[in-house]
């Protein structure tokens, strides 16, 4: 039996499961278990033993953070991995009708080591959770904290993040799928922005029949990379280094790993793609972060995965992302307003491969090549529409067949070198 002694007595509320109590494992009793107290923190506790002579059983409760919490469900990390990296554990006594008699608190090593769980003491699998496509943007701090914000903080808030969503889907426009971002009901007394990502197949684009589970996660590994990892790699990485970061390959080996589940060989310009991607993605990130500084309802987004109605941390946005950021996209385009721009006085032809491409938007980025050679120039497209219709044109054409087109454009270079491509339909 534990030694629990009455020194070791706690009053404390923080053990105790008040909300989203769900049972992983059941044998005669609960064995295994989560929740949240009524401060909101995740819980993770186990059935411990049976006291006979008391007619009480024993439980173990660990308080653990958002992101251990996510990596126990998704088989990351063990339970008993969680309670050996604990600096105390809760021991709660309970009658058999699941009335709570006493807490205690100890420090971990002061637990016997049989008491402790196996090393294959992770999630079952029937619980852990799949790559979800659905994210939460928690609001927190200043007026959200009281359960209120102002309308128009709200509102301009959840377009600056739709836009986020939208513009880092673009990427995946190149297997000939529709990535739509839809609202889902948020949660009651909290400041949640909930979104869903579905995927439909473009009749005009659609030439690959992608895994689903692929895509998903893909997706999910994007959004970490850009908006927690990006701000650490090196200065002017996307530019010059970028073949160096084990991060960015990881996101580059799960792209391509899109190709090979359906059948295809990855295309030989998958990292410029995501180069080209990321950095539009980033500035897209860059105006949310802008928008945490003035507004008053606000300071910070906690960015959460739903799956199965419970929420697991993803990372946070705050202030400091665009300082942090800047450095990693730059190459040579701070000093700008002290060089040479010159535009086309009309539209001009041009060779040019379009990477990427939003057929609502027609705002995009690919390569110009300025001569019969393949040398060529990154450039940003924008194809100006005119109400038409984008899907089935030759910039999509372009994108689809990885295929180098001839246009009509206005080019703009700085000191010589083009940067952007306006085009009509």
């Amino acid at each position: 039996m534990l030694d629990l002694n009455s020194h070791n007595l706690s009053n404390s509320k923080l053990p105790v499961i008040t909300d989203n109590y769900t049972v992983l494992h059941f044998d005669e009793y609960p064995i295994l278990f989560s929740g949240t107290n009524a401060f909101g923190n995740k819980i993770i506790g186990s059935f411990c033993e049976e006291d006979y002579e008391n007619d009480t059983l024993i439980y173990f409760s660990i308080i653990v953070s958002d992101e251990d919490y996510s990596d126990f469900f998704r088989k990351k990390i063990s339970y008993r991995k969680l309670i050996i990296n604990s600096s105390e554990i809760f021991i709660i006594e309970k009658s058999y009708n699941n009335k709570i008699l006493a807490s205690y608190i100890l420090p971990i090593h002061q637990i016997p080591l049989d008491y402790l769980p196996m090393e294959s003491s992770f999630i079952p699998d029937k619980y852990a959770i799949s790559d979800s496509i659905s994210y939460s943007f928690k609001l927190k701090g200043k007026l959200t904290d009281l359960h209120k914000a102002i309308v128009s903080d709200v509102n301009n808030i959840n377009s600056k993040i739709y836009d986020y969503l939208s513009e880092a889907l673009q990427t995946l426009n190149v297997f000939g799928i529709n990535p739509k971002v839809y609202s889902q009901p948020s949660t009651l007394g909290s400041y949640r922005l909930n979104y869903y990502i579905n995927f439909t197949d473009s009749p005009q684009l659609n030439f690959f029949e992608v895994d689903q589970e692929k895509v998903s996660e893909f997706v999910n590994l994007y959004f970490e990379y850009i908006s927690k990892l990006l701000p650490y790699e090196k200065d002017g990485f996307i530019y010059e280094t970028v073949q160096n970061s084990e991060n960015f390959l990881v996101v580059k080996n799960s792209f391509e790993s899109i190709f090979t589940s359906s059948h295809q060989e990855p295309l030989p310009t998958v990292s410029d793609i995501l180069i080209d991607g990321i950095g539009n993605v980033a500035e897209k990130l860059v105006e949310v972060s802008e928008f945490i500084k003035t507004n008053d309802s606000f300071n910070s987004i906690e960015v959460e995965t739903i799956s199965d109605g419970r929420y697991f941390s993803h990372g946070s946005i705050d202030i400091n992302y665009k300082e942090l950021i800047e450095t990693k996209l730059s190459y040579g385009e701070v000093n700008y307003h002290n060089l040479t721009v010159e535009s086309d006085s009309d539209p001009q032809p041009y060779r040019i491969l379009v990477r990427r491409i939003n057929t609502e938007t027609g705002k995009g980025g690919g390569r110009l090549y300025p001569d019969d050679t393949e040398n060529y120039h990154k450039i940003s497209l924008t194809v100006h529409m005119n109400q038409d219709d984008l899907s089935n044109s030759i910039f999509t054409k372009s994108l689809n067949e990885n295929k180098v087109v001839s246009v009509n454009g206005i080019g703009t270079r700085i000191d010589g070198v083009y940067k952007k491509l306006d085009c009509y339909l």
